[in-house]
């Protein structure tokens, strides 16, 4: 009875160890399992916030931004131009002058009435050839209608004067030489961009209310002392041999570039140009031609003040 129950309580007991073992050892696995998941779970979080180790630049540093260009420099005013004024010296203003007094130089001044016309382009293509200047006393009608003319006339270095509005030679009121001068004046200016104090009265006349006029205005009235005659269109050569015959220094020459055709003129100049020059002639315009005896009475001035 006693062999039995010792072989019962031995075989109870191994099976109650056993079960105590395998108990045991489940649990060790699933700890260990759970350590494992654990251990793989806490290197995922550490991955996600761990410090990259190069780092891309655009998360060190902002994305810069862009300047916008800078807006055009403010350019400084500049000084209104001053227009080109055709004046003579202080001493010639309200004065008529029919030539100039000059002793040391051998000077001359050529000046065309009536213009401008289609005519003051072959006028001017003769003085560019030769490169000579002039003065040209201008008709207010026709500034109106040949402005451009009249603009190369003065982009060549040439002079411009006022010889009124329509050329009148009667008697005029004062309101009427008014008219005539001044808008005359209106469209020298507009047409060259220049103010001019030269006038000449049509015809010569000095007596009929327009030289008046331009005296109170204080233009200077310029006459002339060779005329050739050429606004009757004689033949070329008559006209040159007129002007050549008479020329003297501080002369100023009368001749036309409108009024008709002026082939004859034109022809002519070509002849008088070289001709003056081999005599030692220089060309000047009327402003130029009044500063130089200008310039030598201030010169005789001076000499006998020392």
């Amino acid at each position: 009875m006693s062999t039995k129950f010792t072989k019962n309580f031995l075989i109870k007991t191994f099976i109650f160890v056993g079960s105590i073992a395998l108990i045991s050892l489940i649990s060790e696995t699933r700890q260990t399992a759970n350590s494992n998941s654990l251990a793989q779970s806490s290197k995922r979080i550490a991955q996600q916030i761990a410090p990259v180790e190069n780092p891309s630049p655009n998360l060190l540093k902002p994305p810069k931004l862009k300047t916008p260009p800078s807006p055009p420099a403010t350019p400084s005013p500049q000084p209104p131009e001053q227009p080109l004024v055709f004046a003579p010296p202080a001493q010639f203003r309200s004065q008529i002058v029919y030539k100039a007094s000059i002793n040391n130089s051998k000077v001359i001044a050529l000046t065309f009435d009536d213009g401008p016309t289609p005519e003051t382009l072959k006028i001017l293509e003769v003085l560019q050839k030769h490169q000579v200047v002039a003065t040209f006393f201008c008709l207010g009608a026709n500034l109106r209608e040949y402005p451009e003319i009249a603009k190369r006339v003065v982009q060549a270095g040439n002079a411009i004067g006022n010889h009124t509005w329509h050329h009148y030679s009667h008697n005029v009121t004062e309101k009427t030489a008014s008219d005539e001068i001044d808008n005359t004046a209106v469209h020298v200016y507009r047409s060259t961009g220049a103010k001019s104090f030269l006038f000449r009265p049509p015809g010569g006349r000095l007596i009929n209310g327009l030289a008046n006029y331009a005296k109170k205005k204080n233009y200077v009235v310029v006459m002339w002392s060779i005329d050739p005659k050429d606004f009757l269109q004689p033949p070329a050569a008559a006209i040159a041999r007129s002007v050549l015959s008479q020329a003297s220094t501080g002369a100023i020459v009368l001749l036309h570039d409108g009024g008709g055709n002026r082939k004859h003129s034109v022809e002519a100049l070509s002849a008088i140009i070289p001709k003056l020059k081999q005599q030692g002639y220089r060309f000047v315009t009327v402003p130029q031609l009044l500063q130089m005896q200008a310039g030598q009475k201030q010169r005789i001035a001076d000499r006998k003040s020392q």
